[in-house]
């Protein structure tokens, strides 16, 4: 049986994916742009400028239960890079992540930087990478081999990346198999680097939108 927001029951449920992410470019547009290669009203990408995941995850909290019912299958998924943050404040973020599951958020981290995300789509990565010049020369080199033209920071990459999707899919998943049971405490820690935990939200985008 079809279910219904509210009691319009001329409003069949279309369950949404809301993307949060807490700065104003990479990652958020890598899913602006994949919401406009769907043509889909179910992707919803937001970004809310904070200074650290914690803080957004707190402010995504209090919006969930202002905006979503559980009932409709909506998803709320948090994206973020680790960076310094786990460094800085291990407790602080470990107590946020723990408090957005326990209020039905998914978690979308990269550990380290967003650009681990764009160097799957070619290979897969099993040494620490650390933001800066060095990962950003090793995604130059995948794309002056692939005829891509020139990565730079912060550029939209989601179309030239889309064709090796399904490799960085399966590149991601070699480290991190399963949503279910990920070690977050562990994967966010320096032990972590590199894993992420993105694939499981491209997939799910996939599946339903």
């Amino acid at each position: 049986m079809p279910k219904y927001r509210g009691n319009y029951q001329h409003r069949p449920v279309h369950p949404k994916i809301y993307v949060w992410a807490h700065t104003g470019k990479a990652e958020i547009d890598y899913f602006q742009e994949f919401k406009q290669y769907l043509r889909s009203d179910l992707l919803m990408p937001k970004k809310k400028l904070c200074g650290t995941p914690q803080e957004l995850m707190m402010k995504i909290i209090k919006w969930k239960h202002e905006n979503i019912c559980d009932e409709d299958g909506d998803q709320v998924w948090c994206i973020f890079d680790i960076d310094e943050f786990y460094k800085i404040d291990k407790k602080g973020l470990i107590a946020s992540v723990k408090e957005a599951i326990k209020n039905n958020i998914k978690i979308a981290y990269i550990n380290e930087c967003f650009e681990l995300w764009i160097l799957l789509h070619f290979k897969q990565v099993t040494t620490a990478i650390k933001r800066g010049k060095g990962v950003e020369n090793s995604i130059q080199k995948e794309y002056k081999k692939n005829k891509l033209g020139t990565f730079k920071k912060n550029n939209k990459v989601f179309n030239v990346l889309l064709p090796f999707q399904g490799a960085a899919l399966a590149n991601a998943k070699y480290v991190v198999k399963n949503y279910e049971k990920i070690d977050l405490e562990e994967k966010m820690s320096t032990k972590g680097n590199p894993s992420t935990s993105i694939h499981f939200l491209v997939e799910e985008i996939n599946k339903h939108c």
